[in-house]
């Protein structure tokens, strides 16, 4: 199960950190792009390693068109110092090489875990805001080439994850920058009425709010042509052994065909039968579900990505589901759909933390 970097932990870390630092200078805000990564490899290193990385971290997004999670920036270890503001870093290295990296490596390991490298226990280290804040530097690290490939062949996934929480984590600080912008009191009565609340952007509006159909749909349409789509559904005394992933994709297709439907009423929104991945995962310390895929109109006129989160929350004896979807025809959609899962990662079920 992987862990889920939620709104509300990512402000106690910020606040943390600026908290500790009264009697210091604070570290500056990192720099660079949210989905460009440096690397720093020797010649054979990277010789042996690129392709392989880049099929890990440049990983295809299907929105529908295929775009890169990030693109790998490759520099010289010479101006390793030029770039230690930059929020996403990899350095990659073997402990028999003998080019500056892996010489590097070598020297920043301590005695337990370079033994747990050369055991093959250990191959992804990570430190986050050593040179700015908001900033992670990941190692890879392998006794030799071939241990090397094998441990990030193994982690692909986990090393991935890393950088696209670290993502979701700059999109979480924007929405927190933006807070006095936000509509309140849409997130008071959501409280009040439901027991639970949610960040409503100040360019977004209720397009659809139910309480006999347990639904909430908010969206915005600014420029026209571009839309968000949030909506919140929660099932009352649900019975969580039910909830499995064919659940999941029930209950969103009968609430998109029900409430999400064109203006002439004659074709609604499902999920399209392609690129979809369901993964178990953790949401604000709960099981989930995490999906992602693309909707499309019945009609098969138009469509986009999605991401969904289904949980059962113990306390209310609900399951919640929360959605973000994106119609933008002819534009990158993944930042977009970065930004709609921010604010899903707002949600906050039981008391309200709203001011």
């Amino acid at each position: 199960m992987k862990p889920n970097v939620t709104f509300w932990i990512l402000l106690l870390i910020a606040a943390t950190q600026l908290g500790g630092m009264s009697c210091q200078v604070p570290k500056p805000v990192a720099i660079g792009e949210d989905d460009e990564i440096i690397v720093f490899a020797d010649d054979t290193t990277w010789g042996s390693m690129r392709q392989l990385l880049r099929e890990v971290l440049e990983d295809t997004v299907f929105t529908p068109q295929p775009e890169r999670w990030f693109v790998l920036r490759r520099e010289p270890f010479d101006q390793y110092a030029a770039f230690e503001k930059y929020k996403n870093r990899v350095v990659v290295g073997t402990l028999d090489g003998t080019g500056p990296v892996s010489e590097y490596v070598i020297a920043s390991l301590d005695a337990n875990v370079r033994a747990k490298v050369e055991a093959g226990e250990e191959a992804v280290i990570n430190k986050y805001d050593s040179r700015a804040r908001n900033q992670l530097l990941m190692f890879l690290i392998g006794a030799d080439l071939k241990t090397l490939e094998a441990s990030v062949r193994l982690r692909s996934q986990d090393i991935l994850y890393f950088f696209k929480k670290m993502m979701l984590r700059w999109e979480l600080l924007e929405i927190e920058s933006r807070r006095r912008y936000v509509k309140t009191e849409i997130q008071d009565d959501l409280q009040r009425k439901y027991g639970w609340s949610i960040i409503v952007a100040h360019d977004y509006f209720v397009a659809i709010d139910s309480a006999s159909a347990k639904f909430f749909w908010m969206r915005r349409a600014n420029p026209a042509d571009l839309e968000r789509w949030i909506f919140v559904h929660w099932i009352d005394s649900a019975d969580v052994r039910k909830l499995d992933e064919s659940y999941v994709l029930a209950v969103r297709d009968t609430i998109t065909k029900r409430f999400m439907r064109t203006v002439e009423d004659d074709a609604f929104v499902q999920i399209a039968p392609y690129n979809l991945r369901i993964d178990k995962t953790s949401f604000q310390n709960r099981f989930a579900y995490e999906t992602r895929g693309n909707w499309r109109f019945s009609d098969k006129s138009g469509g986009g990505p999605f991401v969904n989160y289904t949980f059962y929350d113990d306390s209310s004896r609900r399951i919640y589901m929360l959605d973000g979807s994106i119609f933008a025809p002819r534009v990158e959609k993944k930042k977009l759909i970065l930004q709609v899962d921010g604010l899903l990662n707002t949600f906050q079920s039981g008391k309200s933390e709203t001011k």
